[in-house]
């Protein structure tokens, strides 16, 4: 990818939790951690991939000719042969019920540029572009180009990230953004590399340079057995103390991206995870009450 080319997952109008006001959200595709709850795993693998969606199917049988790999078959319960798959994409094209799609496209900035600036009437004087993702810093170059426009055009602009990147890298990034959305996931490293697959020590060691150079609002994703702890939440509570944030977002657990995982013919975490009880959610609520924060359940902005 270039300055002026990305591959997103999506864009999404009228989003209302993603950044103050109303937004339009794009999706990066790509992310350096593999968090076992994520609730978008399509945006995880850099490059395009390929949904199947088995309601949708009729055995109409003309992707099975179209796939020149032959990693297609008529069993609807195992339709694709992931390992034979080149992501052609010509069942996509096949299949007049839609069964098939493609995650995940090439994109110009201008292209993206042009979406926003459809949706800049609905802004009023709060709502943007936010880059989201994935992590949006997995394209810092893309990133940074959608940004810079969007500011030089009088569009506010929201990083929603992991913080996860060198700090130059995030330091060019934050010139043209007005808010970052921070995730804050775990303060023991171990714990944070067992379920995210990296260490929290670069995600906190930014977490304050990032909060003194830009306005921050932290959100903590509530997993059950990973994070929901009273020791952990104490612990975040007292390292947000020592950075410039005044909000923090409780995110509880949610399975809205189940379907997600079937349709990329991987096994949904949520049944191994389970659910997160209403009186857990309000407990991490108030211990960060308590330390002075303005918190909010979901991100209500």
């Amino acid at each position: 990818m270039t300055k002026n080319t990305g591959i997103i997952a999506d864009i999404k109008k009228f989003e209302t939790h993603d950044g103050p006001g109303i937004r339009t959200t794009v999706f990066i595709k790509g992310c350096f951690l593999s968090c076992r709850w994520c609730a978008n795993p399509e945006t995880q693998e850099p490059l395009p991939q390929l949904y199947f969606i088995p309601k949708r199917c009729k055995d109409f049988g003309a992707c099975v000719d179209a796939c020149p790999a032959g990693a297609i078959s008529t069993n609807t319960d195992h339709k694709i042969d992931r390992q034979k798959c080149t992501y052609c994409m010509k069942c996509v094209e096949a299949c007049p019920y839609s069964a098939f799609k493609q995650v995940g496209r090439i994109v110009t900035v201008d292209e993206v540029i042009e979406e926003v600036e459809k949706d800049k009437p609905f802004y009023g004087s709060d709502g943007g572009l936010t880059i989201s993702g994935g992590e949006p810093l997995y394209q810092p170059v893309f990133t940074k180009e959608l940004l810079k426009i969007s500011k030089e055009k009088g569009i506010s602009t929201v990083l929603d990230t992991t913080g996860y990147a060198k700090w130059e890298v995030l330091e060019d990034v934050l010139e043209y953004t007005d808010m970052v959305l921070l995730d804050i996931k775990h303060m023991d490293p171990v714990k944070h590399r067992e379920w995210t697959g990296v260490s929290n020590k670069k995600i906190l060691e930014n977490a304050k340079l990032i909060a003194d150079k830009c306005k921050t609002r932290i959100s903590v994703p509530l997993v059950p057995g990973f994070n929901n702890s009273r020791d952990n939440l104490i612990a975040t509570a007292e390292f947000l103390t020592t950075i410039n944030a005044e909000w923090v977002d409780i995110v509880p657990l949610h399975s809205l991206g189940s379907s997600k995982y079937e349709f990329l013919g991987i096994t949904s975490p949520y049944t191994e995870i389970g659910a997160i009880s209403k009186e857990e959610v309000i407990k991490a609520r108030d211990i960060f009450a308590r330390y002075g924060f303005k918190t909010t359940i979901g991100r209500m902005m």
